[in-house]
């Protein structure tokens, strides 16, 4: 598949940034605007330095809703954030990858489609201080994803009607989260 090697490039890059930073502070954070989709979903945060920090997050779906809808998912998403004042406050930009394995169905369509993503982009955020352990923080991110997924007949039985690839570029990240400073 063409995006490994794209993704190895990507890991190298962010090990490459860590070897010179002294990691410090933590973070952990769940993203509300998720959880309004009945996605459970956990995050951390780790200071590097003065200017940088590493988040991730990741989010989990495993229900299936009346009249088999579906949003079953599997999601983690890592992103390398440069801070423009001090990390956990103010303006950040960050470089994020994502992974993701989906079953959804019924839900925008009547079909049922289950398969992986991958790929990557770019956002920015903000987070304001609350207290002194606790931030809210609103983000949002635009990228890349490369589909390849089943198409089914509607319900979890449904007879496989075909294989496909999509590549995708838009919005890839939207949060709103409340963030707990573990110092």
């Amino acid at each position: 598949l063409f995006y490994k090697p794209k993704c190895l490039l990507f890991i190298v890059l962010i090990i490459s940034v860590l070897q010179k930073m002294n990691c410090q502070n933590i973070a952990v954070k769940s993203n509300v605007l998720y959880d309004l989709t009945s996605s459970l979903n956990i995050g951390g945060e780790i200071k590097c330095n003065d200017t940088y920090s590493i988040s991730s997050i990741i989010s989990y779906n495993p229900w299936t809703f009346a009249d088999n809808r579906k949003m079953k998912h599997l999601l983690i998403q890592p992103e390398l954030r440069k801070w423009f004042g001090d990390v956990f406050q103010g303006s950040f930009v960050g470089i994020q990858a994502h992974y993701a394995r989906f079953n959804v169905g019924g839900i925008l369509s009547d079909y049922r489609f289950q398969g992986n993503l991958v790929g990557g982009g770019v956002s920015y955020g903000y987070q304001w201080i609350i207290s002194k352990r606790w931030s809210m923080e609103a983000t949002i991110g635009v990228g890349y994803a490369r589909l390849e997924y089943d198409k089914y007949a509607r319900g979890d039985g449904g007879e496989k009607l075909g294989h496909n690839t999509r590549n995708y570029f838009g919005p890839t990240k939207i949060g709103l989260s409340f963030i707990y400073v573990i110092k």
